[in-house]
């Protein structure tokens, strides 16, 4: 496992330098062969990135991807100038490109965009006096040609729900090379036991915090960058009230399965994400415990391990065991529905606002 030292001097090697070019919108085209034409230049485009031409021109994903180039072409170039004449596309856009010349994405230029590297340099300074780099592990570094997702954590940052079982806590960074979501920021939780994940939402006055993208001209890389600092820094800090919370599960009363199934359609739950993570309760290392422990082991046990979900199905399940893990339900004697208790007014929604920025 690296530290945190260790995966900055590897982001500087790999993304140290990618280019980008703000070009007219009007000169924007796919060519037949599947590249991009700027109006100078031709560059290709990766196959991860045709989702962004896709949903830039508002055609369904799979069906664009399924095209021949040729035909790509000519419904990206009849829909982007139809966008552009509707106003929904900006008049300049930012080509990104990766260290081979493809494309990863474009942007509006009137978003600040933010170096990588100093990314990472402000996730170094906002670490706690007590903590040094190296003393940071780093639970995942999960890279495509569009987003970084970083969990680290730090093993002198820990919480014991029960004996033996140790929770460590740190920060969570979702960032973005391409488009227009800004960097997403959260308290970490890992259970040492089987390295399950969960994030839990920063917040002040029981809302959740957020880094939005600033304004070119309005604003600068220093004012974003620092944007993210106080977020990061006010994670490490809230980090102790978050565990304390988790070692609180341990005395509540376990939140049913059929509460998930309930709001099946609110958090975009599958049946096979159900079925997961009804199984997922019976496979503690240590033995379920018939409390909220369980389901807070449930759903960060298959949102860390279960390779075969998206990228938004995981983060929505290791959101929802961070935001639940204060929550409770029981059946309504009027209705016979299971209801949350309002332990914390903002967790439904922060849980869809994650939804609706993601993939």
């Amino acid at each position: 496992m690296q530290n945190l030292m260790q995966l900055t001097e590897t982001v500087k090697e790999t993304y140290g330098s990618l280019p980008s070019y703000e070009v007219s919108s009007e000169t924007i085209s796919l060519t037949d062969t599947g590249c991009l034409d700027t109006g100078k230049n031709q560059f290709p485009v990766l196959f991860e990135s045709q989702d962004q031409l896709a949903d830039k021109t508002h055609i369904p994903k799979h069906f664009f991807q399924e095209l021949p180039p040729n035909l790509q072409a000519v419904l990206f170039n009849w829909r982007w100038q139809r966008a552009i004449s509707d106003g929904v596309i900006p008049r300049h856009m930012r080509v990104n490109l990766n260290a081979a010349n493809q494309v990863i994405g474009f942007d509006d230029p009137r978003l600040l965009r933010i170096s990588l590297v100093k990314l990472m340099e402000v996730i170094r300074l906002s670490l706690p006096k007590e903590l040094s780099p190296e003393q940071v592990s780093v639970a995942r570094f999960d890279s495509t040609p569009q987003r970084l997702w970083i969990s680290c954590f730090s093993p002198d940052k820990r919480g014991q729900p029960r004996a033996g079982d140790i929770i460590n806590g740190g920060v969570d960074v979702v960032h973005y090379l391409s488009g227009n979501k800004g960097t997403q920021i959260s308290c970490y939780l890992r259970r040492l036991q089987c390295a399950n994940g969960a994030v839990v939402h920063v917040c002040r006055d029981d809302h959740p915090l957020r880094a939005r993208r600033l304004l070119n001209g309005r604003f600068d890389e220093a004012d974003m960058l620092g944007q993210i600092h106080r977020l990061l820094s006010e994670a490490w800090t809230q980090l102790p009230e978050k565990m304390r919370a988790i070692e609180e599960l341990r005395d509540k009363d376990r939140m049913p399965i059929e509460y998930l199934r309930q709001q099946r359609t609110r958090f975009s739950l599958n049946e096979r994400m159900l079925t997961a993570i009804e199984r997922a309760i019976n496979q503690d290392e240590l033995g379920p415990t018939g409390k909220q422990w369980d389901i807070f082991n449930a759903l960060s046990r298959v949102a860390t391990h279960d390779e075969s979900l998206t990228f938004r199905q995981r983060r929505t399940l290791s959101r929802m065991a961070g935001e639940f893990s204060q929550q409770t339900a029981h059946r309504c004697a009027q209705c016979g529905q299971w209801v949350r208790e309002q332990d914390d007014a903002h967790t439904d929604d922060s849980v869809l606002q994650e939804q609706d920025q993601s993939e």
